[in-house]
């Protein structure tokens, strides 16, 4: 039997990496339909089998409760007709439990946080609610705090702790992970053996790395060392002080201004000129020709490594690319996790029940279990996301398939390494302060937001030694703005 959990999604791949490029994401940015394996061996097979019996002795029906609905908003779910894998799992979790009757809410559509707040005007928010960014359910009093349901289920703590913390605030947990996706370095063996040089093993330092990145740079014959590297700027501080997480952000304030901040412009910068972006068109004609993007280089084989996440790992499972892959994370055994968030609502009259509905779609033992076996049974759907448990039997399961080494060694060692979660989804005011915000600061016959200041740095048409100071100003005030809402609700 065939488990597809990463056939090749790659549009929406590439939808998440524009976000994560610096391209301002719209109200529903979303990675949770991103990733996928192939085949697994019998040995993992019975793991499955196993885990999944377990699974089904442990979700036996509660036909004792009393009749209710629970009401949940998502934009995953496409249409009726095409009975998907979110529409799949609702339709196990009511098998599950037969007094729990599942509405989908239609009418959250179009402008999510907008159609979100109309219906938190007439008192009708959904029970559950799938969400672009946590603060903004919180500042708005949408979410339900989860303190009790936590305290009573010993199976949060299966979540990765950066997770956990990523939707704590003033130490109350608002947020529900609904995906999970590792983010860092992979490698295109195939390239290294070419240039005989020794590839970068698990663990590896800034040094080692950039000692590589020269070695395989190859423009000469139309290749390069790296895809496109702009995202550096956001994890390399962390690196070299762990204090400051994505995007500098610590939990309260970013510090565009510290010398960590300043020294990952300058090295982004450097990297570009390693980058397939910085080779000139008539050596990427040698290759794959001048028209070509970096991502279409990267998938052709033409640049030897690239920082992506695991969503972006299932054409290696389909035969789609021709070379071999690995992962190694970030230096130092460092990681990235890019992740996706639901709430319960603050009215629902139902909390324990939407508990466990958002427990078994996402991030329990049931939601692993359930999307596997969904995946094995229908050839047309995948299982796009690493399991939000610790669970060694699904783990086991899971990473059996997995088309690229490395994924699950960096799994296992996330909270002793290290793992900085990415910021946009859960850091207040964070659109505003990477990508959105007004500069008062004139370029190109305009005013500059945020993501044009810190681009042209890295492109080297401005220096950052002249804008850190005004920039962190700046991004520490979108940020203090919705935070005040923020801790308005929650302290």
């Amino acid at each position: 039997m065939k488990r597809k959990c990463l056939a090749v999604l790659m549009a929406a791949a590439m939808a998440v990496s524009i976000i994560g490029c610096g391209g301002s994401p719209d109200s529903q940015g979303s990675s949770t339909s991103d990733s996928k394996p192939e085949q697994q061996s019998s040995e993992s097979q019975s793991a499955q089998d196993s885990s999944a019996e377990e699974g089904d002795q442990g979700q036996e029906a509660d036909n004792s409760g009393e009749q209710i609905t629970l009401r949940f908003a998502s934009w995953a779910l496409g249409t009726e007709e095409e009975n998907n894998l979110e529409r799949q799992m609702i339709k196990a979790f009511e098998d599950a439990h037969p007094n729990i009757k599942i509405e989908i809410a239609e009418e959250i559509t179009g402008d999510w946080n907008e159609a979100l707040a109309t219906a938190a005007a007439g008192n009708n928010l959904p029970d559950v609610c799938i969400i672009a960014t946590v603060p903004t359910a919180v500042a708005n009093g949408w979410a339900m705090e989860l303190g009790d349901l936590i305290a009573a289920d010993s199976d949060w703590n299966m979540i990765p702790q950066s997770l956990r913390d990523s939707v704590t605030y003033n130490g109350k947990s608002y947020g529900i992970p609904t995906s999970m996706h590792l983010a860092g370095i992979f490698m295109n063996l195939d390239m290294f053996e070419d240039m005989n040089v020794t590839p970068l093993t698990y663990g590896y330092t800034w040094e080692e790395f950039m000692e590589a990145v020269e070695k395989v740079h190859n423009p000469s014959q139309g290749t390069a060392a790296l895809k496109y590297v702009n995202d550096f700027a956001n994890f390399l501080p962390y690196l070299w002080d762990e204090n400051q997480g994505w995007y500098t952000y610590d939990g309260e304030q970013v510090h565009l201004d510290s010398p960590e901040f300043i020294r990952a412009i300058k090295e982004t910068q450097n990297l570009v000129n390693y980058s397939w972006a910085g080779l000139s068109d008539d050596q990427k004609s040698l290759t794959a020709g001048a028209e070509t993007g970096d991502y279409d280089a990267w998938k052709q084989g033409y640049t030897a490594m690239w920082y992506d996440a695991t969503y972006s790992c299932g054409g290696f499972g389909t035969g789609e690319f021709s070379y071999s892959a690995q992962y190694v994370g970030l230096p130092g055994g460092k990681n990235v996790i890019i992740p996706d968030y639901a709430f319960i609502s603050a009215t629902t009259k139902h909390p324990q029940e939407a508990w466990e509905f958002a427990k078994f779609m996402f991030w329990g033992l049931d939601a692993a279990r359930n999307r596997m076996a969904i995946a094995d049974a229908d050839e047309t759907q995948s299982y796009t996301a690493i399991p939000i448990t610790a669970d060694d039997a699904i783990l086991d399961a899971y990473f059996a398939s997995f088309p690229v080494d490395g994924v699950r060694e960096a799994y296992e060692s996330m909270d002793t390494n290290g793992t900085v979660v990415e910021a946009f989804k859960f850091a207040p005011g964070y659109s505003n302060a990477r990508w959105n915000g007004p500069t008062g600061i004139e370029l190109d016959g305009e005013e500059a937001n945020m993501a044009k200041i810190v681009d042209k740095c890295i492109l080297g048409e401005l220096s950052i030694d002249d804008y850190a100071a005004q920039l962190n100003t700046l991004a520490n005030g979108f940020i203090a703005d919705e935070r005040a809402a923020v801790d308005a609700a929650t302290k």
